[in-house]
């Protein structure tokens, strides 16, 4: 195989699927299709290799890195997605895009942060959403520090059934409201023991199952130390995907538990570079 290149509508379709044109050189397409014997496909022209990439693109055999401001986009109703990360700005690449999107299509949208601040997260939407302050007091965008949804006066992590009923009720009072729907996020950060963990880990089990059943969606956000207290198997079962960064953010495929554990080990070391299979 060499690196000649397919012809220009091909290159415009691999374009439009995700893959740049610095890597459409046969050999580099070639190398994105899996199982494939050394010297298999030798006799095929680049054309033809394009192709059948394409195809096992538009059939998901083939899934490619997504960018961090296209990952959480267009997510439809019932989503309940799990976003490991490394630093605040992580997060501000995945969740600015998200809201943003959420307020142009009149989504109510609820932002509970921890490791960053409400300030941070105001400012950096602020940057993207120029009339930020309209949807701030028409209460359609809300900032809030977690405290005021998943712990009492304590710090401990409320009962299950309370978060569950408390994100619930935000969902219904967001259709009340003449929203769309309800498009949240987060923060696990303030989890800091295994036993607040297995609280937590209980409330994702229920309100996964009230996302579901109406017009919500919640992106949760882990820091990568906390793969060490999360059951691998329970974030899989209460997710429907999973998203980790490495290198770029990338979107994972989370139905095949024996496969992400390889990547919850790494998180649990502090590193984010071991690839699924």
């Amino acid at each position: 195989m060499s690196s000649k290149l397919p012809n220009p509508s091909l290159r415009q379709k691999l374009i439009v699927a995700g893959i740049p044109e610095t890597e459409h050189a046969a050999d580099a397409l070639l190398a994105r299709i899996p199982d494939i014997k050394p010297g298999l496909l030798q006799q095929l022209g680049s054309d033809a290799v394009a192709e059948l990439l394409l195809y096992l693109i538009s059939k998901g055999v083939v899934t490619l890195r997504a960018p961090s401001q296209q990952a959480l986009l267009d997510l439809p109703w019932g989503s309940h997605v799990c976003q490991f990360y490394e630093t605040k700005q992580d997060q501000l690449e995945m969740l600015v895009p998200y809201f943003k999107q959420g307020l142009e299509r009149n989504e109510a949208c609820a932002w509970l942060v921890a490791d960053l601040t409400v300030e941070e997260a105001r400012h950096s939407l602020a940057a993207q959403v120029p009339d930020l302050d309209r949807y701030l007091a028409k209460g359609q965008m809300q900032i809030r520090h977690y405290s005021e949804f998943y712990t009492d006066p304590s710090g401990t992590v409320r009962a299950p059934e309370q978060l569950s009923y408390q994100f619930a009720a935000m969902g219904s009072s967001a259709r009340e409201q003449g929203f769309e729907g309800l498009r949240a996020s987060g923060s696990v950060s303030f989890v800091q023991d295994s036993e607040s963990m297995s609280r937590f880990m209980q409330y994702e089990t229920m309100v996964n199952v009230a996302i579901q059943n109406a017009r919500m969606m919640a992106v949760c956000t882990y820091p990568v130390q906390a793969s060490a207290m999360c059951g691998c198997r329970e974030l899989i079962h209460n997710h429907g995907n999973i998203f980790v960064k490495r290198g770029e953010w990338v979107h994972d495929r989370s139905k095949e538990a024996a496969n992400i554990e390889a990547v919850f080990a790494a998180l649990a070391q502090g590193s984010v570079d071991a690839l699924l299979v």
